[in-house]
């Protein structure tokens, strides 16, 4: 199993991309707002929130489904589909532009996984099983 390296990321105005826009994307898209992220969603079709959000300017919504270059420029990226052909070409692109990826319960995929959260305040902790779900 490999051994992550624990790391918080500054992603303030650094690009972000999410491909789908489900309840997971949806919870994935909040933290990256939280964290002051440049986010664009991927995805022909929406949740309400994320849709609403979209309408708001406060994210870009490209409503159609994943294409070669979405990626160009991107810090990070998620990747919440259920997909498995979306999820290797999305990995693929993140390998040749550099961008770290995360496939959502999809670990061999993932360059960087994400913890388990616990806030309170000014303290985060952060809680990870090394990708497998626990």
């Amino acid at each position: 199993m490999t051994r992550y390296y624990p790391a918080y990321l500054d992603l303030t105005g650094r690009r972000c991309v999410v491909i789908g826009a489900g309840e997971v994307a949806e919870r994935k898209v909040l933290q990256l707002l939280a964290s002051d992220a440049d986010v664009m969603l991927v995805s022909p079709t929406a949740t309400s929130e994320l849709a609403q959000l979209a309408e708001q300017g406060v994210l870009r919504w490209i409503e159609r489904d994943y294409a070669r270059g979405d990626l160009a420029g991107a810090m990070l990226a998620i990747a919440a589909t259920d997909d498995e052909s979306v999820n290797r070409e999305v990995h693929a692109e993140a390998e040749r532009e550099k961008t770290l990826l995360n496939v959502v319960d999809v670990t061999p995929l993932c360059g960087f996984i994400a913890p388990s959260i616990i806030e309170r305040g000014s303290v985060t902790v952060a809680i990870s099983t090394g990708g497998t779900s626990p």
